[in-house]
């Protein structure tokens, strides 16, 4: 058995990479669960966990020593987050599962979160780790592999047309780190082009009052919205490898970004802006939206193609499966 392990109170990037973790597992036949250490009310993951029928339960509902104790050498358990991979670590004095610890987390923290996600890092020792971008990779001090991001379910590839009115969006956490705050400056500076963000955050104060925004909050799924958009801009200070950019790219829709994390490795590097130039982003927006839509169709067919050859769930599998050490106990 698989347990996909973490502490989750919103929907980002750590979700939906867990989730096509669970279906990838199910269409290969591994028996899977997500623990949830708490639950948290109306989460958008318990809704898609109970459709695809992947079950799930909360650590805090039931006796967590017991669950930790009945685990054997077959199982894995696959921690996401510092919370998830701490706890994780301390329990594996009650049974000899085998723990996978995935790091996720690209942008410089502080306070509290700095020194859980530092301890996190120091006893990485303890398990066998995974990082979704190289720059994660070079932070944690013991043994660590690279393992991108991917998409289970890949839509249709289909020739798209784009709107007369430029769409721009913006999918993810309203943070310093994920730059809603360039976003916002990017949308002042185009009031041709239609600006959409969708998701929430500490700084969602920062969009809420924006004529030119149109601001749809956190969302349960963007799969019904990446019709609306003709591009999605990544303004990050950091990242990992994002999954909008995946699901956007998978849908059709370009994509422009601040050149961190993995980001190199999935976008050409005409679609990159290095970080501390982030203004060149308009010149991106620009260009795309005087393109022509030959143009534009061009870049939605590159973009789909781009992640159907590169990006899809089965060119990891292999990986995945020497990770998790699935074939241990398999007969000879």
């Amino acid at each position: 058995m698989v347990y996909l392990f973490l502490d989750s109170s919103g929907f980002g990037g750590v979700e939906s990479h867990v989730q096509q973790l669970a279906l990838l597992l199910q269409q290969q036949n591994i028996a899977v669960e997500v623990i949830f250490i708490r639950r948290y009310p109306d989460h958008p993951q318990y809704t898609f966990l109970a459709k695809h029928r992947i079950p799930f339960r909360f650590l805090s509902e039931i006796s967590g020593y017991r669950f930790f104790r009945k685990l054997s050498r077959r199982d894995v358990i696959h921690a996401h987050g510092y919370k998830a991979s701490l706890v994780a670590r301390v329990c594996r004095v009650l049974a000899p599962y085998h723990l996978v610890v995935s790091f996720h987390a690209g942008e410089a923290l502080s306070g509290r979160l700095a020194l859980y996600e530092g301890l996190n890092r120091i006893t990485s020792f303890l398990s066998r780790n995974i990082a979704v971008s190289r720059r994660i990779q070079a932070t944690i001090p013991f043994n660590c592999e690279l393992l991108r991001n991917f998409i289970f379910n890949l839509p249709r590839i289909e020739q798209r047309q784009r709107h007369t009115q430029l769409q721009v969006g913006f999918v993810g956490r309203l943070s310093i780190e994920k730059g809603i705050d360039r976003f916002v400056w990017l949308s002042q500076l185009h009031p041709a082009c239609q600006f959409h963000v969708f998701g929430d955050g500490e700084l969602s104060s920062t969009v809420v009052d924006q004529p030119l925004i149109n601001w749809c909050g956190a969302v349960d799924s963007m799969t019904p919205h990446w019709s609306q958009l003709d591009l999605l801009v990544i303004t990050s200070r950091a990242e990992g490898l994002p999954m909008a950019a995946l699901e956007a790219m998978a849908h059709g829709v370009p994509v422009v970004a601040t050149k961190v994390g993995e980001l190199e490795s999935l976008l050409p590097s005409r679609s990159l802006v290095a970080e501390n130039q982030w203004k060149q982003l308009s010149i991106l927006v620009d260009e795309l939206d005087l393109a022509g839509d030959i143009a534009w169709q061009q870049l939605s067919q590159y973009s789909q193609h781009r992640i159907v050859s590169h990006f899809a769930a089965d060119s990891r599998w292999s990986q995945l499966s020497e990770i998790y050490q699935l074939g241990r106990f398999a007969p000879s």
